[in-house]
């Protein structure tokens, strides 16, 4: 995936069309992530797929193509030097 200020995800309804879409997306070579879905997207506790914006018009394609039910996608700000910190 190209570096980017920004990461793209792709919000589902369940985990079965973001399941469904990564492996859609790996069968055609097209790099993907499997990341929770951040709070500032959804209020939901789903998954989501991290994809390289250089990417995102043939992933759409291939969400019309394959009818994958998305929630939307979206942009948010890439954390730099993040680190987890425990309880």
């Amino acid at each position: 995936m190209a570096v980017s200020e920004y990461k793209h995800y792709i919000l589902f309804p369940n985990h079965n069309e973001g399941l469904r879409l990564n492996h859609i997306l790996k069968e055609r070579g097209i790099e993907n992530t499997i990341s929770p879905t951040p709070r500032a997207a959804s209020k939901s506790c789903g998954i989501s797929l991290i994809v390289a914006e250089d990417e995102l018009d043939m992933i759409k394609q291939i969400i019309n193509e394959k009818h994958v039910c998305i929630e939307g996608i979206i942009a948010l700000t890439a954390k730099k030097n993040w680190k987890f910190k425990g309880c």
